[in-house]
C-alpha cells in the first residue's frame, strides 16, 4: 500500500454543496475527454466518488445514497458483464455488474452507480452495489472478468456532499473536486488536490526499536542534505504541520503518565451506563514512545515512512511484543473504529436503545505494525490496515479483536508453525474474547493450539503483549484469520472453489447451507438411503472428532448454544487428488472462550433432548445444522458404534489427563510472567455514575479486579477439569448407549 497521501489542508470551512437530484443513473457526454494514451492505456476509470452523500443526488426511492462514477475513454462501447467493483482490493469481485450492463463509448460514456449495499436495480433502473462506501476513506478497485485490475482510486475521509475524483481534462490528477458532478463531466478545479509522495529516500535512526533501561537521545539523519526530516511522537504519520527535526530527541520514561486511550469507555453492551459507570484501567499502564519520521523536499513529502518504538524503564516481559500505532482519531476520535462514537450517539439521539457503536462497523484504517522478539529485538515492521472483528466482543469487551491486513505485499512469519504461516499477509490480534469463564487464561488459544493437529479447523495462536497507540493493552494472541486463504493453505481449496457461509459470497453460500439444513431435517439416518445421503454430504470422521471436541470442552457459546459459532464449509468440485475436494460439508472448531466450566456436565442431554428441527430454528440467527445432524445420526446403531469407537480412542489419547494436563501446564507457565501486568490492565473501578444504577431500577454495580492468587486458583480449577473430564465423558457415553439400545 502506498504510504498515507498528503492532502493540502483547507483553510476555510467547507460548505455543503447541493446537487440536483437525478432520476436515474444515466450517462452524459464528456467534453474534452483526455486521450487514452495519456492515462497509461487505461480506458475505463473510476472517475468520481461521493462517500458522504447527505443532501445531494437521490435514487429512485428518494434516498441520498453514496455513489461511484465510471468513465469510458475508449470511444467504443464496453460490456461490463462479469466485471467486478469493490471497496476491498483483497476481494475484487465483491460486487459484479449484472449481465447486459454496457458502458457507452461515445456521447454516453459515464455510468453512475449507487454504493449503498442494496444490490441490483431500483425502479428507475439505477444500479446499486452490494457494498457501501466507508466514511473514513478506502480504495475502490475495478476488475476485468479475467482478474486484471483495470483501475484503482484511493479516496480519503470526506466531508459531507463533497466528491473525490479526477479533473475533467487531466485524469491523472486527483483530489476533492470543486463541485460534485454526478453523471456529467468532472470539475476542472480542486478544492483540495492530493499530492502523491515521492521517492526521497528514508530516515535513519541512531537506535533500534526496543527496551532501554535509561533515557537516551535519539538522532535522526538522512542521505540527502537538502531534505528536511519531519517527525511525530504520537503514532501519526508526519505531514507539513509536524515538527521539523533540528536536533536529538529525548526518549524518556513515561512511567506514571495518565492513560490517554486504554481507560476510555468503549464497552456499551448493556447501554451507556456500562460505558460511563466504570473506570477502566484506572492505574497508569506501561507506555512506549513511537517515533515516526519521513522526508520533505521541494514541496513534496517522501513516500517512505520510518517507524521505531522505544520503551524506557519497562520490562520487555517473556512474550513477543506487538506495537500498533495509527492516527489516534482513526481509533478513538468521534469516527474512530474502536469507540462507540458518532454511531452510538446518533442512534441515541433518534431514540434507539440498541448499543451499536462505531466498533460494530467494518471500517478499515491505516496503521503501522512492529513485532519484537521476546528479547526486545525487532523481528518485523510494516504498514497494515486495521479493523475491529468479532461478534459480541466488539461492544462488550475492552480488548477488542483487531484484524490486520499487511500492505505492499508484505508478509510475516510469526505463525510459522501453521501451514504457510511463514508468509502470511493477514493476522488477527485476539484479546480475551467473551472472557466469560477464565479471565487471563486464554483457553480458546490453548485449545486451538492443542487440537491443531486434529484436522478440525483450528487456528494457530502465538501469545503476545500488545501496545496500542503506545499504551499497554494486555495479553493478546496473534492467530490465523479464517479467510479464504486459510482454506487454501490448509486444504488446497481456492476461493473460487469454496463454499463457506460468512467467508464466501452469501448469495451462493447461504442457499447451500439452507439446502443442507433441510436435507438434515428430512434425514432418516437408519435407512440405506439416509446412510448414503450422509456419506455423500458429510465428512463423518471429521464431524465425529469435531463434535467430541465440543462435547469435551462443553462449548457453552457453540454447540451448546443452538450451534452458535459453527463454521461449515465444502468444496464446489471433486478432485480425486485432494481428499478435501469432495463436495462434502466439514465443520471448523471456532470460538472456545466459554468452555471447560464444569467437568461433570452432561455432554449428551442437550443434544438429544432439544428440538433442532429447521422449522423450529429457521428464524434464529444462530441456527446451525450441527446439533440437528447429531440428533439424527444418533438414531442409527451403526453411527453410534462408529462414534463410540472414536470417542473412546480420543478419551484415551488426545483428552487423556496424562497428555492434555501437561500441555496446559506449559501454557499456564508461558503466561504466568505476564499475568500480573495483564490483570492490572483488566482492573475496573466505578465512577460516581454507578450510584445512579439502583435509582434507575438496576442492581448494584461493583468494580472488578483479580489477584495473582485468584488467577492461580483458576489454573487449579482447570487442572481439576482436565484430570476428570475424560472419565466423566466415558461414563455418559456408556449411559446413553445403553438407553439408545433399550437396555
Amino acid at each position: 500500500m502506498t504510504p498515507c497521501v498528503y492532502k493540502r489542508v483547507l483553510g476555510v470551512v467547507l460548505p455543503l454543496v447541493l446537487v440536483a437530484a437525478l432520476g436515474a443513473a444515466l450517462v452524459f457526454s464528456l467534453a474534452e475527454a483526455p486521450d487514452p494514451g495519456e492515462t497509461g492505456g487505461r480506458t475505463v476509470l473510476i472517475n468520481e466518488v461521493c462517500a458522504k452523500n447527505l443532501t445531494g443526488l437521490t435514487d429512485a426511492d428518494g434516498n441520498t445514497a453514496d455513489w461511484v462514477e465510471l468513465i469510458n475513454l475508449s470511444g467504443q462501447d464496453i460490456a461490463l458483464d462479469g466485471w467486478g467493483l469493490s471497496d476491498d482490493p483483497d476481494r475484487p469481485f465483491r460486487w459484479t455488474f449484472p449481465e447486459g450492463t454496457t458502458l457507452g463509448g461515445g456521447a454516453n460514456n459515464i455510468l453512475l452507480i449507487f454504493a449503498d449495499g442494496q444490490d441490483g436495480y431500483d425502479t428507475a433502473g439505477n444500479l446499486h452495489t452490494k457494498f457501501s462506501l466507508s466514511r473514513t476513506g478506502e480504495t475502490l478497485v475495478l476488475t476485468a472478468p479475467d482478474g486484471t485490475t483495470v483501475d484503482e482510486l484511493e479516496y480519503p475521509a470526506m466531508e459531507y456532499d463533497l466528491t473525490y475524483g479526477r479533473l475533467c481534462d487531466s485524469v491523472d490528477r486527483v483530489g476533492v473536486l470543486k463541485n460534485p458532478t454526478p453523471g456529467t463531466p468532472n470539475s476542472r478545479d480542486f478544492l483540495e488536490e492530493t499530492v502523491l509522495p515521492a521517492d526521497l529516500g528514508g530516515v535513519n535512526f541512531s537506535a533500534p526499536a526496543g527496551f532501554y533501561a535509561d533515557e537516551f537521545s535519539l538522532t535522526l539523519s538522512c542521505d540527502d542534505p537538502d531534505a528536511v526530516i519531519l517527525y511525530t511522537l504520537d503514532g501519526s504519520v508526519p505531514d507539513t504541520d509536524s515538527p521539523v527535526y533540528t536536533g536529538p530527541i529525548a526518549i524518556e520514561s513515561r512511567a506514571g503518565e495518565k492513560n490517554q486511550y486504554v481507560s476510555l469507555p468503549t464497552v456499551l453492551y448493556d447501554g451507556w451506563l456500562m460505558g460511563y459507570a466504570f473506570r477502566y484501567a484506572p492505574d497508569p499502564v506501561d507506555k512506549a514512545t513511537t517515533v515516526t519520521a519521513r522526508l520533505w523536499k521541494d514541496g513534496t513529502l517522501g513516500e517512505e515512512i520510518a517507524v521505531q518504538t522505544y520503551w524506557v524503564g519497562v520490562d520487555a516481559g517473556s512474550l513477543p511484543v506487538v506495537s500498533l500505532t495509527c492516527e489516534a482519531d482513526d481509533l478513538f476520535g468521534p469516527e474512530g473504529i474502536y469507540v462507540a462514537g458518532e454511531t452510538y450517539y446518533t442512534m441515541r439521539k433518534y431514540g434507539s436503545d440498541n448499543p451499536q457503536g462505531n466498533f460494530n462497523g467494518n471500517e478499515k484504517v491505516d496503521g503501522r505494525l512492529q513485532i519484537l522478539a521476546p528479547d526486545g529485538s525487532e523481528a518485523w515492521q510494516g504498514e497494515t490496515t486495521v479493523r475491529i472483528s468479532g461478534g459480541w466482543s466488539r461492544q462488550g469487551v475492552k480488548q477488542k479483536n483487531l484484524h490486520l491486513k499487511l500492505q505492499d505485499d508484505a508478509t510475516s512469519d510469526i505463525l510459522d508453525q501453521a501451514p504457510g504461516g511463514d508468509a502470511l499477509d493477514t493476522l488477527v490480534l485476539r484479546g480475551l474474547g467473551n472472557g466469560t469463564v477464565y479471565p487471563a487464561l486464554y483457553q480458546d488459544a490453548f485449545l486451538s493450539n492443542y487440537l491443531y493437529d486434529q484436522d478440525i479447523g483450528c487456528q494457530y495462536n502465538v501469545p503476545v503483549t500488545l501496545f496500542l497507540q503506545d499504551e499497554y493493552w494486555g495479553v493478546y494472541t496473534i492467530r490465523e484469520s479464517k479467510n479464504a486463504d486459510f482454506y487454501e493453505r490448509h486444504y488446497g481449496i481456492g476461493e473460487k472453489d469454496l463454499i463457506c457461509p460468512g467467508t464466501t459470497d452469501d448469495e451462493i453460500a447461504q442457499p447451500e447451507k439452507v439446502a443442507f439444513g433441510l436435507g438434515v431435517d428430512a434425514l432418516d439416518a437408519t435407512t440405506p438411503e439416509g446412510k448414503a445421503w450422509v456419506e455423500a454430504n458429510v465428512d463423518v470422521e471429521e464431524y465425529i472428532r469435531y463434535v467430541i471436541a465440543q462435547m469435551y470442552t462443553y462449548n457453552a457459546d457453540g454447540l451448546y448454544n443452538g450451534g452458535n459459532n459453527s463454521v461449515l464449509w465444502k468444496s464446489t468440485w471433486v478432485d480425486e487428488s485432494n481428499p478435501y475436494a469432495d463436495g462434502r460439508w466439514r465443520f471448523l472448531l471456532n470460538d472456545l472462550d466459554a468452555t471447560m466450566i464444569d467437568y461433570q456436565v452432561d455432554p449428551f442431554a442437550y443434544l438429544l433432548e432439544n428440538d433442532f428441527s429447521f422449522e423450529n430454528c429457521e428464524t434464529a440467527p444462530w441456527y446451525s445444522v450441527v446439533d440437528n445432524l447429531f440428533q439424527k445420526l444418533w438414531q442409527d446403531p451403526d453411527f453410534r458404534t462408529r462414534f463410540a469407537e472414536v470417542f473412546r480412542e480420543e478419551m484415551a489419547t488426545t483428552y487423556a489427563p496424562e497428555n492434555i494436563r501437561p500441555a496446559f501446564a506449559d501454557w499456564a507457565e508461558m503466561l504466568r510472567p505476564e499475568v500480573a501486568r495483564d490483570l492490572d490492565r483488566l482492573k475496573v473501578d466505578t465512577t460516581p455514575l454507578a450510584s445512579l444504577v439502583p435509582l434507575l431500577g438496576g442492581g448494584q454495580l461493583n468494580g472488578w479486579e483479580m489477584s495473582m492468587e485468584e488467577w492461580e486458583e483458576q489454573v487449579r480449577t482447570m487442572d481439576e477439569y482436565l484430570d476428570n473430564r475424560a472419565d466423566v465423558m466415558l461414563g455418559y457415553l456408556d449411559q446413553y448407549l445403553m438407553e439408545a439400545d433399550g437396555q
